[in-house]
């Protein structure tokens, strides 16, 4: 890893100060906040010293605007497609942190990012959500087949998006052990974004829903994933050559892939209905229940209440209620 950050022109440094650099690199990289943090930066930085072909104690401003104007006009060879402003900035954003990693430890005097400008985004402009008004929420809960072990386990994920608002890397990490029980309460405890650790109270139909699944399965351990593929799911896995035995953790893809199965059913296909879609529903019906922007934002686990304001449209209690209400929306009707 350490060789890939810092590998281009290193005739051009001394022995001991490319081992300074790779050092730096190394502990800038593990001084990430998540393991999808450090993939992203690994990548962003390997992709910048590819183009400039520089040592990084002589990169300048003007190699990072010419990298900038270099992603705002070629087709990512990743993807065939332009660059989104997003992931331009991304890069821009790993160069300037570890810059600033390298200027604090002395390597060099400046940091060559300082000045290079970034578009700004607005990151919910083509947000899709279930619009409660019309019920798309009821009815995508209602396409799920809760009469089986799978739609048992669907509902439950389908809940934690819609009551928490969590996020589906964060579904797709949880364990058994992540549940903690006091008396009738079950809370949860999560992982979320930059690697900070959270627990939250289960509303009641989200933690019912959740135990329902549970009662399907057997020899569960605190180490056991909290969901898992079900063997239509392993089989599929198997054809496409995966070496799957025992339970399998479902995955994050597997989740969206199901969040879009049931927006067919519900809303027909073209719906864009995907994991993060869920979320938002949950933001704009909290907002629309009356609960004020700081504790959506709490909900959301934003740090900033700009996001927040973006994220409702401009719309505008703890987390805990906020998701109890949430969750009554969702209650079961008793024959």
């Amino acid at each position: 890893m350490n060789s890939q950050m810092i590998s281009l022109a290193d005739t051009a440094l001394s022995t001991d100060a490319l081992h300074d650099w790779k050092q730096a690199a190394a502990s800038w990289l593990d001084n990430a906040g998540s393991d999808h943090t450090r993939r992203a930066y690994r990548q962003a930085w390997s992709a910048f010293l590819s183009f400039a072909q520089v040592t990084p104690e002589q990169v300048t401003q003007d190699h990072i605007i010419t990298y900038r104007r270099h992603m705002e006009t070629t087709l990512s060879p990743k993807t065939g497609k332009p660059y989104a402003q997003g992931t331009i900035n991304l890069h821009l954003t790993a160069l300037s942190s570890f810059f600033t990693w390298a200027q604090d430890r002395g390597l060099r005097p400046d940091n060559p990012t300082d000045g290079v400008k970034r578009k700004a985004v607005t990151p919910y402009g083509k947000a899709t959500w279930l619009r409660a008004e019309d019920g798309e929420d009821i009815h995508f809960l209602s396409a799920i087949d809760d009469t089986t072990p799978r739609g048992l386990r669907d509902r439950a994920i389908m809940l934690l998006f819609l009551t928490l608002a969590l996020r589906v890397s964060e579904v797709a990490s949880l364990k058994v052990g992540s549940l903690r029980r006091q008396g009738k309460k079950v809370f949860l405890t999560y992982t979320r974004k930059r690697g900070f650790t959270r627990e939250v109270e289960l509303p009641k139909e989200t933690a019912e829903a959740i135990d329902d699944y549970l009662k399907t399965r057997i020899l569960l351990t605190d180490a056991s994933p909290l969901f898992t593929a079900s063997e239509e799911g392993r089989e599929a896995a198997r054809r496409l050559g995966h070496d799957v035995e025992g339970e399998t953790p479902l995955t994050a893809r597997a989740i969206a892939g199901l969040v879009h199965s049931y927006g067919n059913k519900a809303l027909g296909k073209g719906h864009g209905i995907h994991p993060h879609s869920l979320r938002h529903t949950a933001a704009m019906n909290a907002a629309k229940d009356g609960h004020s922007i700081l504790d959506v934002s709490d909900l959301l686990g934003h740090a900033s209440l700009q996001v927040t304001t973006i994220y409702l449209h401009a719309t505008g209690r703890a987390t805990a209620k906020v998701a109890a209400d949430l969750g009554r929306r969702y209650r079961r009707q008793q024959p």
